[in-house]
């Protein structure tokens, strides 16, 4: 069985890597003919796209009545994100341009996203006012980037609305949503598998549930990085990233405590990981907010971060 279960783990690592290439050409084309900048575009279309795991993930825990599955799954994958990813990213790329004056200038605003539902779980929930809360706080960062000068810096003069401009338009909406679903498919079907060979090699359990699954849900947002850098689209792969912090911290949370409120009885757990991710939101905002670029030596420490996090998850687990 385990040949059968490395070729499926291959083949989808392929439509991996074509649906990422396509989302990349898709979304660079929809940026130019909608006059919005790639960071913001890929903040708001692609972070929706590539957040769906976290977000079903948690609207499932919520129906269960287990909404504080939805809480670590945003607290591993905001962690991910910013380090594992990120410094991958940077590295690949021997460095990422901070070309965006919103990632700059915003860098701070993120951060306290990030920790808001934090403060709320002093009192060990997150209730359906604070849910109520965290959706205004996503709708009002929105609009603030979206009525943002910046985000119509890079722009074609003209838009044009002649019929072959509005089938291309047509015809590039389709292919993000099939590349899109194809992503996600995917990026399911390499956790699953993985977690077979796993199984089937005999490796710890406990060793495939911090690593791979904490990977498995950002496995869309790796992909899609890689896959923009590469291409030399730079902004597309930093706004998604940040993109996702914000659509987990405020959307995704504010949606799971709506359903059924967040309650949690071990407050250390939670802030343990909380600590971490907000460690690595302070680490990366230095870079974003100090310089035009994230390096690949600050890429490479982003990477050992998160290498000291697995180990100290893995020791005290």
């Amino acid at each position: 069985m385990i040949i059968l279960y490395l070729l499926i783990f291959v083949i989808a690592c392929y439509i991996l890597a074509i649906s990422g290439t396509v989302l990349v050409k898709v979304l660079t084309a929809l940026s130019r003919y909608f006059r919005i900048t790639e960071y913001v575009f890929a903040f708001i279309l692609m972070t929706f796209a590539t957040s769906m795991p976290e977000f079903f993930v948690g609207v499932t825990a919520a129906t269960k009545g287990n909404s504080v599955i939805s809480l670590g799954n945003v607290i591993g994958s905001n962690f991910i994100h910013l380090t594992f990813i990120l410094g991958l990213v940077s590295v690949i790329a021997k460095g990422v341009p901070v070309e965006s004056k919103i990632a700059k200038k915003d860098s701070w605003i993120i951060f306290f996203i990030a920790v808001l539902p934090f403060f709320l779980l002093f009192d060990k929930q997150i209730s359906r006012g604070e849910g109520f809360l965290l959706l205004v706080v996503f709708s009002w960062y929105i609009y603030h980037i979206l009525k943002s000068k910046e985000s119509f810096h890079k722009r074609v003069e003209e838009i044009s609305e002649d019929e072959l401009a509005v089938r291309k338009l047509w015809r590039n909406i389709l292919l993000f949503v099939i590349g899109a679903i194809f992503l996600l498919g995917a990026s399911w079907l390499v956790v699953e598998m993985a977690k077979f060979i796993a199984v089937e090699l005999y490796v710890p359990v406990s060793l495939i549930s911090i690593i791979l699954l904490g990977i498995g849900t950002s496995l869309p947002e790796l992909v899609f990085g890689v896959r923009s850098v590469i291409a030399k689209h730079e902004g597309l792969s930093l706004g998604n990233l940040i993109g996702s912090i914000v659509v987990n911290s405020s959307f995704i949370l504010g949606v799971v405590s709506m359903i059924n409120p967040i309650r949690i009885d071990n407050l250390r757990i939670v802030y343990t990981g909380g600590a971490f991710m907000a460690i690595a939101i302070i680490i990366a905002n230095l870079f974003i907010a100090s310089k035009d670029e994230i390096s690949w030596k600050e890429g490479l420490l982003l990477i050992g971060f998160y290498i000291v996090f697995l180990v100290v998850e893995f020791l005290f687990r």
